[in-house]
């Protein structure tokens, strides 16, 4: 059998939180990938709800270490950064430091932008970051050679002004499906 490995590092919304059958867009993308190719594809899925770019920064290398066999690392972080605000050269140093580590350990990083939020009294405050943050994704992958993904119009998919419906992880899974298919 074939398989291919893929890593999927994020916060909430790439754990999966609020899916109604407990799956996430790992799980979903996994079974499109294997649809579209035939082949066998597992996606671990390394989010963690209420984790921030910097959070995320202190645990990678460890993952990407233990995931050798993986060649695609997906990167979907920052909406936890909006509640603080994290100043946006802080979020950048994260991610620039999370893609080198995704690179040195031998994996094609693709990034997310991040999906813009409804109302939700956690996410009240400091929404433009949103935008903030997607245009310093956008500079970064010119600066540093990587695809993104964008995550951008999927606001009817929000459950709670943040977190997705099932059928909004699987469109997630479907914009992820197509990013790694550009890649051949």
């Amino acid at each position: 059998m074939i398989w291919n490995e893929v890593v999927c590092l994020g916060d909430s919304l790439t754990y999966g939180a609020r899916d109604r059958y407990g799956r996430s867009y790992p799980a979903e993308l996994g079974k499109i990938m294997s649809e579209k190719t035939g082949e066998f594809y597992i996606c671990h899925n390394y989010g963690i709800n209420g984790e921030t770019s910097s959070d995320l920064l202190r645990r990678s290398w460890k993952i990407l270490k233990s995931n050798d066999p993986s060649k695609i690392c997906l990167l979907m972080i920052g909406t936890n950064d909006t509640k603080i605000p994290i100043p946006v050269e802080i979020y950048e140093d994260n991610l620039i430091q999370i893609i080198k580590s995704i690179k040195a350990n031998g994996k094609t990083p693709i990034v997310a932008t991040l999906p813009t939020l409804k109302f939700s009294p956690y996410y009240m405050f400091n929404r433009e970051y949103i935008e903030i943050y997607n245009e310093s994704i956008n500079k970064l992958s010119k600066d540093m050679n990587f695809m993104v993904c964008s995550m951008n119009k999927l606001e009817n998919f929000l459950i709670d002004g943040v977190h997705f419906t099932h059928e909004g992880y699987k469109e997630l899974a479907n914009r992820w499906s197509k990013a790694i298919l550009s890649l051949k």
